[in-house]
């Protein structure tokens, strides 16, 4: 018999589930597709949704993330304006990610990959949560963007609960913001003094790699960068690198295993080695349970959404507006049949990355990892959920913790 306090979290649980949000988007796409709710807006409808983020002039992202930044990683891209240092701060971070490292990036993660899945085989079963998909996204950290953190479960300590209050943490819960500001003070004389010992290597001659911290400290003087912006630019990228990849990555699988005849073509491109047509499952199946549903803007000046059609509403200043991407990707009247799981969808039905000027930094590289990431988990054969509860996908808050599966 359940216990108060657990059916009190089984409750919280179902109405914070996917499948029920969805529903209740649904509803409003159809009754009400741009509801507003006192000093707050919800926006459902596919086209509504871009505009909202594609009008970064109207709705900007300042007001929600840039207090969050400040007392965390410091100010970066993600919570700024299209201002002058935007502009300069943005262009430096994307000049350090070049199209050739791509190939670089793939390898790195069948590298990691496949030293899991070989050791977990004598045991039959692999945790794809923690034991898996983080274990990747902390490997290209270490190695492509070159932080290795003082050790692993460090670093994947302060990626999490620095991510949780940057980005998810929409009730302002006091203990996630005050573990996100313990370990913003640990990782920020941590990076600059790794940013330290790699300017003084450079400028002694001594060999460095070529990895996103090298790029950073070779270019910052060009680009007019000061070292803590270089600390600022190195701590935001990093910060959004793992917990988002390991998640998308736990959460596609999980739909393809709920989705045996989905399973089987996923698993049919996978052996044929044709990765674009895994990349299209991949991120269909991210499509029913995507890692972020709903993207927080804040309106900046009166403005008519949706203007000319019967849904027209003025949104005004200073409202939250919350835009559903999970509620545009099931909008029928862009999506054709929505509930259906169709690879190979256009990427105009997709909304994983958002859209407009803060399209998330790891955009391309995503692109890369959660496919080539599933893509070795789908080469096993007989791949499967984990017998009774264990193969149930448990979670720490937001972020999925363990998901056993189990391989012959």
């Amino acid at each position: 018999m359940l216990r108060l306090d657990e059916l009190g979290e089984h409750l919280k649980q179902w109405l914070t589930s996917t499948e029920v949000l969805e529903a209740v988007l649904a509803r409003l796409r159809d009754l009400d597709p741009i509801v507003k709710v006192g000093g707050s807006a919800v926006v459902t409808r596919h086209a509504d949704v871009l505009e909202v983020l594609e009008d970064s002039r109207a709705f900007g992202v300042s007001e929600t993330y840039g207090p969050r930044m400040q007392r965390t990683t410091g100010a970066f891209v993600l919570g700024m304006e299209d201002t002058p240092q935007y502009q300069v701060e943005a262009s430096f971070i994307r000049k350090a990610v070049r199209p050739h490292d791509l190939p670089r990036i793939r390898a790195l993660v069948l590298d990691e990959a496949t030293q899991i899945i070989e050791g977990a085989r004598a045991a039959g079963r692999l945790d794809a949560a923690t034991g898996y998909a983080r274990r990747l996204a902390l490997r290209m950290v270490r190695d492509f963007f070159g932080v290795p953190g003082p050790d692993s479960a460090t670093l994947g300590r302060w990626m999490r609960t620095i991510f949780w209050d940057l980005f998810l943490n929409l009730g302002n819960d006091e203990a996630v913001a005050a573990a996100a500001v313990a370990s913003s003070d640990e990782l920020r004389p941590y990076l600059r003094s790794l940013i330290a010992a790699r300017q003084q290597s450079i400028s002694s001659g001594a060999p460095v790699p070529d990895d996103f911290v090298t790029r950073l400290v070779q270019s910052q003087t060009q680009a007019g960068i000061d070292d803590d912006g270089v600390r600022r630019s190195l701590g935001g990228v990093i910060v959004g690198a793992v917990d988002t990849t390991s998640k998308a990555t736990v959460l596609a699988l999980d739909q393809l295993l709920r989705r045996p005849e989905a399973l089987a073509g996923a698993r049919a491109a996978a052996r044929a080695g044709d990765d674009q047509l895994v990349s299209a499952y991949a991120f269909e199946a991210l499509r029913f349970n995507p890692h972020n549903s709903i993207i927080v803007r804040t309106c900046h000046r009166d403005t008519v959404l949706a203007a000319g059609t019967e849904r027209e509403t003025t949104i005004e200043r200073g409202t939250t507006v919350y835009a559903a991407t999970l509620s545009a990707m099931f909008d029928e009247t862009v999506v054709e049949r929505p509930q259906e799981f169709r690879a190979g969808r256009p990427a105009s039905s997709y909304l994983h990355f958002g859209r407009g000027q803060h399209t998330c930094f790891g955009e391309r590289i995503n692109q890369i990892t959660i496919p080539e990431a599933l893509k070795q988990l789908l080469l096993i054969p007989n791949l499967r959920r984990a017998a009774g509860d264990d193969g149930e996908l448990v979670f720490e808050g937001p972020f999925p913790e363990r998901y056993l599966v189990e391989l012959d």
